[in-house]
């Protein structure tokens, strides 16, 4: 077991022989170029930089436990990353030169910013792009506002794709009831997975969303609710498991005008029997709040209205 020990000891001295000459040649690609514009602006700064904050506490970590292979190889990742990020800067192009380390900086990281969405606008093909759209604008307009980081994201993928726009007709979006407005942006999602899209961009529109509810760095009480509840929809999309969450809203009807009411509002509603009665099923919803916001809304119209958590099969509380 010693000799063990002392192999992999001295095989990971020599491993840092491939570190340091990995970082090298990473380096060596950028540094002859890194008078270009264009080659420092490909650079990330922030990805650099959230790089070197854990490798420094990696590397604090490997001193106080005298771990010197893990301690130089960290070392070793810091100052590429450094140095990465002094390039990333513009310190070399030629019409930075006057300005100061910090301006670069600055101005690199407004670049960077802008260009948040590219990745995202690649990965996600405009398969159902109208509907995309609509979603996109439902989700600015959810709290009533729709900020102007919003509005330019929302076009950079309109542009994109090479489809107009038309912002005056979403304007009307902004007035609609709150609870209406909940409702149909979870039936524009739906309406949206009914075409079947590829499992990867269902996806990527998770991630696009999430950027979507930030870019304007105020997340609304709406827009974490209505978030929630679309991503469990797309995650069941994804995963296979069906349109249907773990929250049931069930409508109990008082008397004979308020069954047929019922029937004439929800066609095709599925009856249940629920604990002193039966009731129709409104619907069935990932999150408890949204399920709640559906609740009011037909409690608005006078009808009693209950939500009730799906109880769990056996084989779902193993899986968990």
């Amino acid at each position: 077991m010693e000799v063990f020990k002392s192999f992999i000891s001295f095989m990971a001295y020599a491993s840092l022989g491939f570190s340091l000459t990995a970082a090298y040649l990473k380096l060596n690609k950028l540094w002859k170029r890194k008078h270009i514009e264009e080659v420092t602006n490909s650079v990330s700064i922030t990805g650099n930089v959230l790089d070197i904050i854990p490798l420094t506490v990696f590397s604090l970590n490997f001193l106080l436990v005298a771990q010197w292979q893990g301690f130089i190889d960290s070392v070793i990742w810091i100052v590429t990353g450094a140095i990465l990020v002094v390039i990333g800067s513009g310190t070399w192009v030629e019409r930075n030169r006057r300005k100061g380390f910090w301006t670069r900086i600055k101005a690199a990281l407004t670049l960077e910013r802008s260009e948040v969405g590219n990745l995202a606008m690649t990965f996600l093909r405009p398969s159902g792009a109208e509907i995309v759209l609509e979603i996109f604008a439902r989700f600015a307009y959810i709290d009533r506002v729709l900020a102007k980081s919003e509005r330019e994201l929302i076009q950079s993928f309109a542009d994109t794709w090479r489809l107009e726009i038309k912002w005056d007709d979403y304007d009307a979006l902004a007035l609609e009831d709150q609870a209406v407005s909940f409702v149909k942006t979870r039936d524009t999602v739906v309406r949206y997975l009914r075409t079947a899209p590829p499992i990867e961009q269902a996806a990527q529109l998770i991630d696009v969303l999430d950027e979507l509810v930030k870019v304007d760095e105020d997340i609304a009480d709406q827009e974490k609710l209505i978030l929630d509840e679309v991503r469990g929809l797309l995650q069941g999309y994804i995963s296979d498991t069906g349109f249907d969450g773990g929250f049931n809203v069930i409508i109990a009807p008082q008397n004979h005008d308020q069954e047929a009411a019922i029937v004439n509002i929800l066609p095709g509603a599925e009856r249940l029997e629920v604990a002193g009665g039966s009731g129709f099923l409104v619907g069935s919803f990932f999150s408890k709040q949204y399920a709640n916001v559906v609740c009011e809304q037909y409690r608005a119209l006078g009808f009693l209205t209950i939500d009730l958590q799906v109880e769990q099969s056996a084989d779902q509380a193993a899986g968990e």
